[in-house]
């Protein structure tokens, strides 16, 4: 997917992020929250996947005491299955190991397949459960964590 284009998250993208979220989320996050995203920049780094001058996903990270906790990570439906989510994953780990960090933490729905799939294949592992962590349906979620700096340096 080298046509797409890794920004930060601005303001000028809250309208397509909001819109993305709110197709892919039974209980989508609001737009206050991910303008608090944008202002709070000592604690988040999150970016929007850009194809073709359009907003085609989102990740949120905070980067904090030497590990980063993924909050949401999104494709639009229409582009699902085109190795996105993952080129997003790939860009917040790589600027996290290139920060140092130790750590790479996540919360995932235990229905959600495609997630958790996508997360065990970049190196993240179960390691725990926190239970009924989703409000809208009381789902449990599946803690995940990557060991960070390990990677191979070339």
């Amino acid at each position: 997917m080298d046509d797409v284009v890794m920004e930060r998250l601005a303001e000028s993208h809250l309208a397509d992020v909001v819109r993305i979220e709110r197709e892919s989320f039974a209980a989508p996050w609001t737009e206050s929250m991910f303008r608090q995203e944008v202002e709070e920049t000592w604690l988040s780094r999150s970016f929007v996947a850009v194809l073709d001058g359009r907003v085609v996903g989102y990740i949120i990270a905070w980067f904090l005491r030497g590990e980063v906790h993924i909050l949401n990570l999104a494709v639009a439906p229409g582009h699902q299955r085109r190795g996105i989510g993952r080129r997003m994953l790939d860009h917040v780990i790589d600027l996290a190991e290139d920060g140092m960090h130790h750590l790479a933490t996540l919360e995932v729905r235990a229905s959600n397949e495609p997630a958790k799939l996508l997360y065990v294949t970049t190196g993240f592992a179960p390691v725990g459960i926190r239970r009924r962590y989703y409000r809208d349906n009381d789902e449990d979620a599946i803690v995940m964590v990557k060991r960070l700096g390990e990677r191979k340096k070339p």
